[in-house]
C-alpha cells in the first residue's frame, strides 16, 4: 500500500498539472482520511502561493491601474455630452417635419388650382369643338335639304373628324346628342344617294332592260352621276353599289345573252334615250355570236359610266364572265364531229377579237382567252373522246338487243395431194382435212376451232382452267400450217385460249386478224372495204399450182353491240385521218390527229370495264360476251391491218396500233368463257359428290344418290348443250361440252380406281352408270355432208373433244370384262394407252378374288404390253 502522503501528493498533482499516476498502487489504492488531510493542506499551501503572487504583480502595475482609471471617468464625462446634444438635434428634427408638413399642403393647394384652370381651358375647348361640329351638321342638314349631296357628303365626312377630335367625350350627353343627329344625317343621306343611283343606273327585270342616265331630276334640282358616285365614294358606298349592280347586270343581261334558246336567241341592241335592252332573236344564234352581245354590253357601260366606276366593275366583272366563257359557254360551241369544225375556227377567231377588245380597254381576260385558243385541239380532243365514250355508255345502257348470227370465214391452202380434199374440192367434213401437225397443236381444252375435232383430238388437262389459252408460250415456238389472208400481228393469247370459240387458235399468234365475215347493212364502210381488201392479195398471185385453196366457214351469234362499237372506233379513226391530211394553218385541231388515234382504245377499255354489268343480265352473258369481245378483236384487227396498208405509203402520218387493245379485248372474253366453264365444272363436280365415291352404290340409300348424281350430271350437260347451242359455233359448242365431260368423266374414273372392293352387284351397276354417260356421244354428231349416204350412221366425234373418252369407255368395259378379256386388251388391244399397269392392277384385284388366275394376270399385267 502507498504512503498517505504520496496517494496526497498523487492526488495534487493530478489537480494541478492534469497528470495520470503511472503507479499501479497508487492508481488501485483508495483514499483514507489521513490522505484527505494531507491534500488539503496541500491544497491551502497552494492558495498562500497564489495570493502571494498575485500581490507581488498588483505592486508592480499600480502605476498603469491609475492610468486606466482616469480615462474611464474621462469616457464617461464624454458620454454624459452626447446625450445631451442627440437630444438638441432631436428637438430640431421635430421642428423641421411641421415645416415640411406646411410645405406640402401649400404645393397641393397650387396643383388643385393648376388642375382647375387646365380643366377650364379644356371645357372651353370642348364647347366651342361641340359648337363647331354643330354648325357642321346644320349645314350638312341644310345642303341635304338643298339637295347638294356632294356637299352634305363633305360636311359628313367633316363632321366624322370633328366627332373624331371629341373621342374622350363621346359618352357626354351633349355629344352624344350631336352624335345621334349626325348618324340620323348620313342614313338619310344614304338612302337619298342609292336612290339617285338606282334611277340614274336603272335595271328592269322584267323588260331587260339597262338604262344609265347622266343627270336625273330630284325635288326640282338636277343630280348629276358624277356627283352621286363620288358621294357614295366619299361615304365609302360605292364599291357595294357596284358589286350589286354587277350581279343584277349578270342575271338580267349577261346571263340571257350566253344562252342559245332552242326557239330562238337574246341579243343585245340599243335603243333611244341612252338604253340598252334585250330583245328577242327570230333565228338561232350562230356559234359565237354572244361576243358581240358582250361587246355591246361592255362598251355601252364603258361609254356612260364614269371611269373610276367602270375600272373597279371591269376587274370584278370581265374575270368571272371570262371564267364563264372558258367553262361553259365556250365548251358548248365545240363541235363533237368534222362537219362543226368551219364554225368553231369562226369562233376562235372572235375569242381572239374579244380578247383584244378586252386588252384594249385595259381589262383583263386576254391571256386566258389566248390560252384557250393555244389549246383549242386539246380540247376538242377532249370532248371528242366525250361524246365517243357517252355513245359507248348509251349503247351499252340499252342492252344486249337481239343475236344475230355471222359466219368467220377462213381461207387456206393445202396440197392437191391431201386426200382429204381431194374429191371434187367438197369439204364440208372438216375433221378429215387436218393435218397430224395442227392436231397435236389443238391441245387446249379452249375452243381452238376445227382441228381440236381431229380423230385424234388433243388431250386435255381438266385441272387447268386457262391452261389453252397459251399466256406461257414461246411464240418463237409456235408452228404455222394454216394460213389465212389476215395481216400478221403480235398476238400471243391468240393460240389455243379456252375462249377462242373458232379454233384457230393453232395459226400463229403474230397474225393481225382473220377473214371477216360477209358485211352486214350496218357495218361501218372502213371495216366492209378492209374485208373486200383481204379477197384480194399478193398471196393470190404466188400461189403455187401443186396448191389448192379451199373455204372454211363457221357460224356463231353476237348480239348488237359490237357493230355499234365497231362504227363508233371507224369513225374516230376515220376523222383522225382526216385531221392527219389537214392543213395546221387552216385546221385548227389538226395536231389533234395523234390523240384522237388513242380514242379507240380508250372505248376499248371502258368496254371491258363496264361490259360485266350488261352482259350479266342474260343467261349467255358470259358466252355472248367472249363471242362479242372475239368477234370485236377480229373485225378490228381486219381493220386496222387495211388501215396501214392504206396509209403505209403516204408520209408524214400519225399510225395507230391496236395491238395491244385487241390483245386486251381478246382475253378479257377468254377469261368471261373461262368464268363460266370454271362455273359448270363446278357444279357438276358437286353433283358427282353427291355419289360419295359410289360406294355401296347397290344398296339404299346411297343407289338413289348415285342415281341422282348420274341423272343430275347428264341433265346438266345436256341443258347447257341445247343453251350454248344458240350462242357459240359448231365446233366450240362441242369443245366447251366435251371440256365439261373431261371434268365428268375424270371424277367419275378416279372415284372408281379409288375403291378398293368392287362386287359383281356394283360392278354391273356402275357398268350402267358408265353406259348412260356414254350416250352423251350423241351430241357430239357431225353434221351430215352434202352427197353423203342418208343410211350411214355419222360417227360420234367425242373422242376428238373429250380427252378421257376412251380410257372412260375402257373403263366400263374392264367393269364388265372377265380376266381373259382384260389380258387381251392390255397385250393385244389398246387398253395400255389409256391406263398404266398400276391402274389396272389395282382394277383388276378390286373386282376379282384371289386366286392363281388373277395372280397369272397380274404378272403378265406388269410385264407390259405385246408390241
Amino acid at each position: 500500500m502507498p504512503k498517505d502522503k504520496t496517494l496526497s501528493q498523487a492526488v495534487f498533482k493530478s489537480i494541478t498539472e492534469s497528470t495520470y499516476p503511472e503507479d499501479e498502487n497508487v492508481i488501485s489504492a483508495e483514499l483514507s482520511s489521513p490522505a484527505l488531510q494531507g491534500l488539503s493542506e496541500l491544497l491551502e499551501q497552494a492558495r498562500t502561493d497564489v495570493k502571494s503572487s498575485i500581490s507581488e504583480l498588483s505592486k508592480l502595475s499600480a502605476t498603469d491601474v491609475d492610468g486606466w482609471i482616469g480615462q474611464a471617468k474621462q469616457l464617461r464625462t464624454d458620454i454624459e455630452e452626447s446625450k445631451k446634444r442627440s437630444k438638441e438635434i432631436v428637438t430640431f428634427a421635430g421642428q423641421g417635419e411641421e415645416l415640411h408638413g406646411k410645405a406640402k399642403e401649400a404645393a397641393s393647394k397650387v396643383s388643385f388650382l393648376r388642375n382647375e384652370a387646365s380643366f377650364n381651358d379644356s371645357l372651353v375647348t370642348i364647347l366651342k369643338s361641340v359648337q363647331e361640329l354643330k354648325k357642321t351638321a346644320d349645314a350638312a342638314q341644310q345642303a341635304l335639304q338643298a339637295n347638294e349631296l356632294l356637299r352634305t357628303t363633305q360636311l359628313l365626312n367633316q363632321s366624322k373628324e370633328q366627332l373624331g377630335a371629341l373621342k374622350g367625350c363621346d359618352r357626354t350627353r351633349l355629344v352624344s346628342v350631336v352624335k345621334g343627329r349626325l348618324e340620323d344625317l348620313q342614313d338619310a343621306v344614304t338612302e337619298r344617294l342609292v336612290a339617285t343611283w338606282n334611277g340614274l343606273i336603272a335595271l328592269d327585270a322584267t323588260g331587260s332592260e339597262l338604262a344609265i342616265r347622266e343627270s336625273i331630276e330630284w325635288e326640282s334640282s338636277s343630280l348629276a352621276l358624277i356627283d352621286i358616285v363620288e358621294s357614295l365614294n366619299a361615304l365609302n358606298l360605292l364599291e357595294p353599289r357596284i358589286q350589286a349592280f354587277r350581279k343584277e347586270l349578270d342575271r338580267i343581261i349577261l346571263q340571257p345573252c350566253l344562252k342559245n334558246q332552242r326557239n330562238g336567241s337574246y341579243q343585245v341592241v340599243t335603243v333611244g334615250e341612252g338604253k340598252l335592252r334585250l330583245a328577242q332573236g327570230s333565228q338561232q344564234k350562230l356559234p359565237g355570236a354572244f361576243f358581240a352581245d358582250i361587246k355591246e354590253t361592255l362598251a355601252y357601260l364603258n361609254s356612260n359610266l364614269p371611269q373610276f366606276v367602270v375600272s373597279p366593275l371591269a376587274e370584278d366583272l370581265v374575270p368571272s364572265l371570262v371564267s364563264r366563257l372558258l367553262s361553259g359557254t365556250l365548251l358548248a360551241t365545240i363541235p363533237a364531229e368534222l362537219d362543226g369544225l368551219p364554225d368553231f375556227q369562226n369562233t376562235l377567231e372572235k375569242v381572239a377579237d374579244f380578247g383584244n377588245f378586252l386588252d384594249g380597254h385595259g381589262w383583263p381576260g386576254r391571256s386566258e382567252l389566248l390560252k384557250w385558243i393555244q389549246d383549242a385541239p386539246d380540247v376538242w380532243l377532249l370532248r371528242r373522246s366525250q361524246s365517243s365514250l357517252h355513245s359507248v355508255r348509251q349503247i351499252l345502257k340499252r342492252g344486249l338487243g337481239s343475236s344475230r348470227s355471222v359466219e368467220r370465214v377462213e381461207t387456206q391452202r393445202v396440197s392437191n395431194q391431201d386426200g382429204a380434199f381431194a374429191d371434187s374440192g367438197k369439204h364440208d367434213d372438216w375433221n378429215a382435212g387436218w393435218s397430224d401437225d395442227e392436231e397435236e397443236q389443238a391441245h387446249s381444252e379452249a375452243p381452238v376451232g376445227h382441228a381440236a375435232a381431229s380423230t385424234n383430238g388433243g388431250k386435255v388437262d381438266d385441272d387447268e382452267d386457262l391452261s389453252g389459252w397459251g399466256f406461257d408460250e414461246d411464240e418463237d415456238n409456235k408452228e404455222v400450217k394454216n394460213e389465212t389472208d389476215s395481216h400478221k400481228e403480235k398476238n400471243s393469247d391468240q393460240e389455243e385460249e379456252e375462249g377462242d370459240a373458232w379454233g384457230w387458235g393453232d395459226e400463229n399468234g403474230n397474225q393481225e386478224g382473220s377473214a371477216l365475215s360477209p358485211r352486214s347493212p350496218q357495218r361501218p364502210s372502213a371495216i366492209q372495204n378492209a374485208a373486200e381488201n383481204r379477197q384480194s392479195g399478193p398471196r393470190a398471185a404466188r400461189a403455187s399450182s401443186s396448191e389448192r385453196e379451199i373455204t372454211l366457214k363457221e357460224t356463231y351469234h353476237i348480239t348488237s353491240l359490237p357493230e355499234q362499237i365497231l362504227e363508233i372506233i371507224t369513225m374516230a379513226v376515220e376523222d383522225a385521218d382526216a385531221l392527219a391530211r389537214a392543213d395546221p394553218a387552216s385546221n385548227p385541231v389538226a395536231s389533234a390527229a395523234r390523240g384522237l388515234y388513242s380514242v379507240p382504245g380508250h372505248l376499248l377499255s371502258m368496254f371491258r370495264a363496264s361490259a360485266p354489268n350488261f352482259y350479266g343480265t342474260d343467261t349467255n352473258g358470259n358466252m355472248f360476251m367472249y363471242n362479242d369481245c372475239l368477234y370485236t378483236a377480229e373485225q378490228l384487227r381486219s381493220f386496222a391491218q387495211y388501215h396501214q396498208s392504206r396509209n403505209q405509203n403516204e408520209s408524214g402520218r400519225y399510225y395507230f396500233s391496236l395491238g395491244d387493245d385487241i390483245a386486251a379485248l381478246e382475253l378479257f372474253g377468254k377469261r368471261a368463257y373461262g368464268r363460266e366453264m370454271e362455273s359448270q365444272r363446278t357444279i357438276l363436280t358437286d353433283f358427282l359428290d353427291g355419289a360419295q365415291g359410289f360406294a355401296n352404290c347397290t344398296e339404299p340409300p346411297f343407289v338413289q344418290e348415285c342415281e341422282t348424281a348420274i341423272s343430275s350430271t347428264i341433265d346438266r350437260v345436256r341443258s347447257l348443250h341445247r343453251q350454248w347451242g344458240s350462242v357459240l359455233s359448231k365446233s366450240a359448242l362441242l369443245q366447251s361440252i366435251g371440256s365439261l365431260l373431261v371434268t365428268a368423266t375424270n371424277k367419275i374414273i378416279v372415284d372408281i380406281e379409288d375403291m378398293s372392293d368392287i362386287s359383281e352387284p356394283e360392278s354391273q351397276r356402275l357398268t350402267s352408270f358408265c353406259n348412260r354417260i356414254t350416250d352423251l356421244d350423241d351430241l357430239f354428231l357431225p353434221d351430215q355432208a352434202q352427197g353423203a349416204d342418208p343410211n350411214q350412221q355419222p360417227i360420234p366425234l367425242t373422242a376428238g373433244y373429250t380427252s378421257t373418252w376412251l380410257k372412260f369407255q375402257y373403263l366400263a368395259n374392264i367393269l364388265e370384262s372377265s380376266l381373259i378379256d382384260i389380258k387381251y386388251l392390255w397385250t393385244e388391244g389398246e387398253l395400255s394407252l389409256e391406263f398404266n399397269s398400276d391402274e389396272v392392277v389395282d382394277l383388276i384385284e378390286a373386282l376379282f378374288a384371289d386366286s392363281s388366275h388373277r395372280k397369272q394376270a397380274i404378272q403378265e399385267i406388269r410385264r407390259g404390253p405385246a408390241r
